[in-house]
């Protein structure tokens, strides 16, 4: 482990301050595009659709920004060349559909819809002098039905068409497609989401629900054993997710980012990739390649071992603590204020400890990630995160000279130079 405690230390003393200003350019541009989409979306609905998305991709670019910024100083992950605009790219494009999922499993995305919302609804309020019959296609309100779904296939269509033939237009274009990703992806979990929720509070509503929930409050009230189980056992999962789950999806995240390579792949994703050209199959084909390199990426958990893992769980667990000690001690700091000095810096002060905390949790999974790396025995490298070459990958054999490089897995014999180095 000393190895591992060197490059923790390494990364923060070489990028430290990198990371911490691409943390807070993300931040800055999140919250801008929230209040711009809450802006517009008072004036139309749909234009304040078309601009949130971007909220989201302001603090994606920066994760991705920071990950790759740490990545020439990792002695087994080092890349062999600065990355361009276009391998930026490209990393961003495969990089957002897990942090969408991951983004919107823990609440944030809820968080932004919700503000987004509120913004939206107050402007288009006032212009309708507090009449809501006259608000039509204003306030933000995002529900499930005809418009989020045109704008997530029709963004989807777009996608599909610019991989197709992203090779032969300029480089500026993988930005559009790149807004298309995020645009379509967030749509879809949206729409989950909004679907989840729906269907929780119509499971709610059954009577043999309401009739469980009254036997538990009655074993609550007068089995205090019971309950006291139930509170302990809640207790336990929260504490599982908050040490196991949540730095194992960061830790996918970067394997993603980095271009994780593995010797293995399930087999019905190689299956996808040979099947015929055709629309269905190309985009069956796309949808592959996310999931190659994501079953690449969640590789990292159990090839690293359970020492390594166990690490890199036991470390976040300090993070997480010292992050909320530090958020405490700061605003004791500060000291008791009004309700309108709270709202105006209590986000402020958030931010000011995350710009610290952030660079640290960075370094925690970068390295944790070049540990497993590094392990001649885990059998996994690392490559140009991407599509290989974007276009190319949903080209069927008829369309044009095909030459697709080999994939993310299956890569690891001409990748041994990346590993133990």
């Amino acid at each position: 482990m000393i190895p591992a405690v060197r490059t923790f230390g390494r990364l923060l003393a070489r990028h430290g301050l990198a990371l911490a200003a691409w943390y807070l350019a993300g931040e800055a541009l999140h919250e801008i595009f929230v209040q711009l989409a809450g802006f517009i979306g008072g004036l139309t609905t749909l234009g304040g659709l078309l601009l949130l998305p971007l909220a989201v991709a302001a603090r994606l670019v920066s994760y991705v920004a920071m990950y790759l910024t740490v990545q020439r100083s990792l002695p087994h992950s080092a890349s062999d060349h600065r990355p361009g605009y276009r391998q930026f790219a490209q990393t961003t494009l495969v990089a957002i559909l897990p942090f969408f999922a991951f983004y919107a499993a823990w609440g944030m995305l809820d968080v932004d819809i919700k503000a987004f919302f509120n913004i939206a609804s107050g402007i288009a309020l006032r212009d309708a002098s507090y009449d809501a019959a006259q608000l039509g296609d204003r306030g933000g309100l995002i529900a499930v039905g005809v418009l989020p779904v045109a704008v997530l296939v029709i963004a989807l269509v777009v996608r599909v068409l610019l991989a197709r033939i992203g090779g032969r237009l300029p480089t500026w274009t993988l930005a559009l497609a790149a807004y298309a990703e995020v645009v379509w992806t967030f749509m879809l979990f949206t729409l989950v989401g909004q679907w989840w929720a729906q269907a929780k509070e119509w499971i709610a509503d059954r009577a043999g629900v309401a009739w469980f929930e009254g036997i538990g409050d009655w074993f609550g009230a007068n089995v205090l054993p019971v309950a006291t189980l139930w509170e302990t056992v809640l207790w336990l999962v929260g504490l599982v997710v908050a040490a196991v789950v949540v730095p194992a999806a960061w830790l996918t995240v970067a394997g993603v980012i980095y271009g994780t390579t593995f010797d293995a792949t399930p087999a019905v994703l190689g299956r996808i990739e040979q099947a015929p050209p055709g629309a269905v199959s190309n985009l069956a084909r796309n949808l592959a390649l996310r999931l190659e390199g994501l079953w690449a990426a969640l590789a990292l958990i159990w090839r690293g071992g359970p020492v390594v893992f166990g690490c890199t769980a036991l470390a976040y667990a300090v993070w997480s603590w010292a992050e909320q000690v530090g958020s405490r001690g700061l605003l004791q700091l500060v000291g008791a204020h009004d309700t309108a000095f709270w709202s105006g810096f209590f986000p402020l002060l958030l931010v000011a400890v995350a710009a610290v905390a952030e660079p640290l949790r960075v370094a925690i999974v970068a390295t944790a990630f070049d540990t497993v790396v590094g392990r001649p025995e885990a059998g996994m490298g690392t490559r140009e995160s991407g599509f290989d070459g974007e276009a190319r990958d949903l080209v069927g054999t008829g369309d044009v000279e095909h030459e697709r490089p080999v994939g993310v897995v299956g890569e690891q014999e001409n990748r041994e130079d990346g590993v133990g180095a």
